[in-house]
């Protein structure tokens, strides 16, 4: 993704989809020195790639060394020298590639970035957040209350007192992976369990139409495979598809012997995995019920095999 090395110190900075420059607070590359104005430039990404414009600045911005025209826009190749205000002090344009979508702390902090259409805060080792993109292209931020809510391109959120801004572009392809499941909902995926007989090991498999793909032997295949018996239960009674299958996420941790933390990123290991296949809500591998702290697993074409 597109990123900008400071010459002087080696340090490299990831690009927001608008990367305003300046000494204000708001700004992505914030520079305190006083030849800086307010609101200086801004490093955008467009259709085209990436192109910087000077938005007034008393000082000016210079690229390869000649000063640009304020609101003008320029063109950014990669190896392209930018400073701003002092010649002198120049950043380094060393990745020309799309930006990726990401959560930004507000307290200068790492941003976090999303891995096949997921983004967990405040890390994938602790996803008490999950932001996700839906079948419909929108994204989704998913509250630990398991409510969720759109977010858009520089919209603010908290997570446990922690202010984040997310950071997207339309421009950026869903997938470059050519993938038989591209674009596919998690209810048109048939799930098979392979279960031995004393159950440590669980094979899965996953197959839409005359794709098939093997997803191996992983912990947290026996989650899942719990979720599946419990909707198959419910589905031989009977009962109404919209109800079947959902079970309490505390009753869910006790029969797996594991915590809520541990739970939560079982989950969100599940779901990264079908994001990696390209699904187009992935997220609904497992599905969560707002408000109810309920999960159920998101199709009910389900198989299980014992061994």
């Amino acid at each position: 993704m597109g990123a900008i090395r400071e010459v002087s110190t080696g340090r490299i900075l990831l690009l927001e989809p608008e990367h305003l420059v300046g000494r204000a607070p708001s700004s992505a590359l914030r520079l305190a020195e006083r030849y800086v104005s307010a609101q200086h430039a801004i490093v955008r990404w467009t259709d085209a790639g990436w192109e910087l414009k000077d938005l007034g600045s008393r000082n000016g911005t210079y690229l390869e060394g000649a000063r640009v025209q304020p609101g003008k826009e320029y063109r950014l190749e990669r190896g392209a020298r930018i400073a701003f205000g002092k010649i002198e002090q120049e950043f380094e344009l060393v990745d020309v590639t799309p930006p990726q979508v990401m959560a930004i702390p507000g307290d200068g902090g790492e941003p976090v970035l999303a891995e096949g259409d997921l983004l967990a805060l405040p890390s994938n080792d602790d996803p008490r957040v999950t932001i996700y993109r839906s079948a419909d292209g929108s994204w989704l931020l998913e509250q630990p209350d398991d409510s969720t809510t759109p977010v858009t391109n520089l919209q603010s959120f908290e997570v446990d007192g922690r202010v984040w801004k997310f950071c997207c572009t339309e421009q950026i392809p869903k997938t470059t992976l050519a993938n038989p499941f591209l674009e596919l909902e998690v209810r048109h995926i048939h799930l098979t369990f392979s279960v031995s007989r004393d159950e440590e090991h669980v094979e899965l498999r996953a197959t839409a139409g005359s794709a098939e793909l093997e997803l191996g032997a992983r912990n947290h295949n026996y989650l899942l495979l719990t979720l599946a018996r419990r909707r198959l239960a419910d589905a031989a009674e009977a009962l109404p598809e919209t109800t079947c299958g959902w079970v309490y996420q505390e009753d869910l941790a006790t029969d797996l012997g594991i915590g809520l933390p541990q739970l939560n990123l079982e989950v969100f290991r599940l779901r990264k995995q079908f994001a990696s296949l390209g699904v187009a809500d992935a997220a609904n591998i497992v599905e969560r019920r707002p408000r109810t702290r309920q999960l159920r697993v998101g199709t009910g074409r389900i198989t299980i095999v014992e061994l």
